[in-house]
């Protein structure tokens, strides 16, 4: 006869993720993918209610699954406009997957209010992104146990991890260096929301705008201010191509989210790349990956930050509160979409 742990195994599940599925027990969250699996399983091995009534008593977990909110700044509508953000999130559940913690999402309601499903108590809250004080207050809500992932609004008080700004742009800059390219434009936003959700300067911008203005190269003609959407940069190059008759010879751009549309823009003036201009992304998401052409890009390794917000949690969980900040180093990604200058 079938036991609990056979399903689990059969499914690739814990066996307290097994037992919790087939007792339909309200408080997990898992995917539709997951819970399927496992009910196909019991079913293709014959499993029967009778022996899970027996094992349960025999199965006791060595302690209650630990449960996790993750609260997203974007809406579900607004994150199909930034997919590094949607990746981010899907790489945390995989890793609070793998350490069988539950995920709880936090939704915002008609007065944006983050809720849950239900009152079930939360072990600890994964904030990605950038929120206000308000909402802020609001996470703590339900723990005092907050991790903050891209953001970093109390470094006196919480835990958070944040991608190496100065570095990434620093590697897009020595890459166009390297290949012949003093003056390079940026595009993207100059201004995006800070740590709680103020609009401030954009750390890209800044580092941009910093490093090319020590070398003398800093042209205010080739920042190229657009929304980090494709629509932003289809329009901003637009405008450029209409004024200028050209592209930039060079272009980092702040957001992969933003490669669709700029491209659209180039090929409706029969422009290419790397011949007639190269690019550099920043997020290094599938837009960049499997654009046409595949685009150089900045990879922030999103594996390596979830795994840190995980052993902050850890450590909070440890009885250690005094404010982190875990700064996770960036590497380029080279697709050839940079040629050399003298070959242009």
């Amino acid at each position: 006869m079938a036991t609990l742990k056979d399903v689990a195994e059969h499914a690739k599940v814990s066996l307290a993720a097994a037992s919790r599925i087939l007792n339909q027990d309200p408080s997990l969250s898992v995917t539709e993918e997951t819970r399927n699996r496992v009910l196909n399983a019991a079913a293709a091995l014959n499993y029967k209610k009778t022996s899970l009534q027996t094992e349960k008593k025999a199965f006791v977990p060595h302690e209650r699954e630990r449960r996790i909110g993750v609260a997203q700044m974007f809406d579900a509508e607004e994150l199909q406009e930034d997919l590094y953000y949607l990746a981010l999130k899907n790489t945390l559940d995989q890793e609070c997957f793998s350490r069988q913690w539950t995920t709880v999402p936090l939704f915002r309601d008609n007065n944006r209010h983050f809720v849950t499903r239900n009152n079930f108590p939360l072990d600890g809250l994964f904030a990605i992104g950038r929120f206000t004080y308000e909402e802020i207050t609001n996470f703590r809500e339900y723990t005092d146990k907050i991790v903050f992932l891209d953001s970093d609004p109390d470094p006196l008080k919480y835990y958070s991890i944040l991608p190496n700004y100065h570095l990434a742009v620093r590697l897009a800059l020595k890459h166009f260096r390297e290949n012949g390219f003093e003056n390079v434009a940026y595009v993207g936003s100059i201004n995006t929301f800070g740590n709680q959700k103020e609009l401030t300067m954009d750390s890209r911008f800044y580092y941009y705008r910093t490093t090319l203005i020590n070398q003398d190269c800093f042209s205010s003609q080739l920042v190229l201010d657009c929304p980090m959407t494709a629509k932003g940069g289809y329009q901003v190059m637009k405008q450029f191509l209409e004024q200028y008759g050209r592209p930039p010879k060079a272009m980092f751009v702040a957001s992969d989210s933003i490669a669709p549309g700029l491209l659209m823009a180039l090929q409706e003036y029969n422009l290419n790349v790397p011949e007639d201009t190269s690019i550099v992304t920043f997020n290094n998401t599938v837009l960049s990956e499997f654009s046409n052409p595949p685009l150089t890009s900045i990879e922030l390794h999103m594996q390596e930050n979830v795994r840190a917000a995980a052993f902050c949690m850890e450590l909070l969980w440890q009885g250690d509160t005094c404010g982190k900040r875990i700064v996770v180093p960036c590497s380029l990604v080279s697709r050839n979409s940079v040629t050399k200058l003298s070959d242009t």
